[in-house]
């Protein structure tokens, strides 16, 4: 079986998640190509742009992308209209794959139009709320993907007729033309797209993201700690992602709000802090920090993973939630909130705990009852553990994929 797995980039969050796909489906012997506009590995089975003027055009698109939003407020970067033409097509059908497997097509990657163009079955991998909505990424507490959009808070519109129900428009014109089957990665995202006025009444399977459980998986806790600089005698509390101090959507706010909450009469808590540098003029934050930067390997994020004795991920909004599995993979215990991606993810008090969302208070009870007793942490973690292995496994993934391709086929 010949597949063509399509996103935007073959880094970042959705990059890694549908890399991820790709390793698991050849490792089981599925033919799987990568096409993504923007390159970045050396994967001979992952297809970037075939040249220099269309490198150069494929970095700009994006950018030209956003020019409509300069007649609104409300938005910047979070809102992909993409209505600039392009030739996946083409470089579909060079691939020539029996089936093609959507993954992140915003930042101007896909038209509307296009998808309606594929004459090949579709599978459409949700990594968040994009394919279903008039632009945004995530609604938050909108319900205009019910209808038609329109008044869009996203742009910061009070007009009927604004640019999220001209996208919307489009994709109701074209979707219904192409044969698309859903893959979210959570129970929160099918849900939403079968409220859809887009996909509500296409076929909805909820397949969670996998990982490398080889690369990802418990190290010795103090080499992990050496590598990073941290003291061995620390109670160490993990969070990150790609800029989680900066996007509101990861709810660094509201992690702040619960550490505040947190008496270390001890004074040896710390909070970690990756995908992030050290802000100039400090943090106030309430207990010591370290800010570890961005890290660009799989191997060192486990570690960092291994070195934390509880990970936190205060998100308003995760698709899924890719820190969450691969903390658990590494043997680390979450607490999370109780809504979308890591209600799927986080078994309450079995492999971490579910705070009330988005309550601060009950963040900080969530952290402190997994650091409170150490045999329970270690009971948490072993449980996290074997849940990556069950569940989130590349190889558990990949298998998945292939049985609802056969399907769809």
């Amino acid at each position: 079986m010949r597949v063509a797995l399509l996103n935007s980039h073959d880094s970042g969050g959705a990059g890694t998640a549908t890399k991820r796909i790709h390793r698991g489906l050849r490792q089981i012997g599925v033919d799987s190509k990568m096409l993504v506009d923007n390159k970045d590995s050396d994967d001979p089975h992952t297809v970037g742009p075939g040249s220099t003027l269309r490198t150069g055009y494929s970095m700009l698109r994006p950018f030209v992308d956003r020019f409509p939003l300069r007649l609104y407020g409300g938005s910047d970067g979070v809102f992909s209209p993409n209505w600039l033409p392009e030739d996946i097509n083409r470089r579909i059908n060079r691939l020539d794959p029996d089936l093609v497997h959507l993954n992140w097509v915003g930042g101007s990657f896909l038209s509307p139009s296009s998808v309606a163009d594929i004459n090949r079955p579709i599978v459409w991998r949700f990594p968040d709320m994009w394919p279903l909505t008039g632009g945004c990424h995530y609604a938050r507490d909108c319900q205009g993907y019910t209808e038609s959009c329109g008044q869009c808070p996203e742009l910061g519109s009070s007009l009927p007729w604004d640019l999220s129900r001209f996208t919307m428009s489009r994709k109701q014109r074209a979707f219904p033309e192409a044969d698309i089957t859903v893959a979210a990665p959570s129970t929160w995202l099918a849900e939403c797209a079968r409220e859809s006025t887009l996909f509500g009444d296409r076929r909805i399977e909820v397949i969670p993201n996998g990982l490398d459980t080889e690369k990802f998986r418990p190290w010795d806790s103090d080499l992990a700690r050496d590598m990073f600089g941290i003291d061995r005698n620390e109670t160490v509390i993990l969070f990150g992602s790609v800029g989680p101090t900066s996007d509101p959507r990861k709810g660094f706010d509201l992690l702040s709000a619960a550490l505040d909450d947190i008496h270390d009469a001890d004074n040896d808590l710390r909070l970690v802090i990756f995908g992030a540098s050290e802000p100039a003029d400090g943090d106030n934050l309430a207990h010591p920090t370290t800010y570890t930067g961005y890290l660009n390997d799989e191997e060192s994020l486990a570690l960092l993973y291994a070195a934390a004795d509880v990970m936190v991920v205060p998100s308003r909004y995760e698709g899924f939630g890719q820190t969450v599995s691969e903390a658990m993979a590494c043997g680390t215990p979450v607490v999370a909130f109780d809504a979308t991606g890591p209600s799927d993810t986080v078994d309450h008090r079995e492999t971490g705990y579910l705070a009330e969302p988005y309550d601060p208070d009950d963040l900080a009870a969530g952290i402190e009852w997994v650091l409170a007793d150490e045999e329970r942490r270690i009971s948490l973690s072993h449980n996290s553990r074997k849940k990556a292995e069950r569940e989130f496994a590349l190889e558990v993934a990949a298998e998945r994929y292939l049985e609802l391709y056969n399907t769809v086929l």
